[in-house]
């Protein structure tokens, strides 16, 4: 089943999210994102975040994952 379908099903408020969940999903394999449960979930690392919709999950994300943010990362590690 494709990775589409499965969400639809558990985005029923957020069908518009499911896209962009999909396009995250791809390119930050590493991240574990949980649907199921009260809330959305996600973890990056050891670091787990919780946010009330799909959106503001996916929001979250991005903010941790631009490509500036990024940047910063790789450079502190130098």
């Amino acid at each position: 089943m494709h990775g589409d379908r499965a969400a639809l099903g558990l985005v029923p408020d957020e069908q518009d999210q499911v896209p962009r969940l999909e396009r995250f999903r791809t390119a930050h394999p590493e991240v574990v994102i949980l649907l199921r449960g009260a809330l959305p979930r996600a973890w990056v690392g050891s670091r787990k975040i919780e946010r009330s919709t799909l959106r503001g999950l996916l929001d979250e994300l991005e903010e941790i994952f631009t490509p500036d943010a990024q940047d910063r990362q790789a450079g502190s590690t130098q």
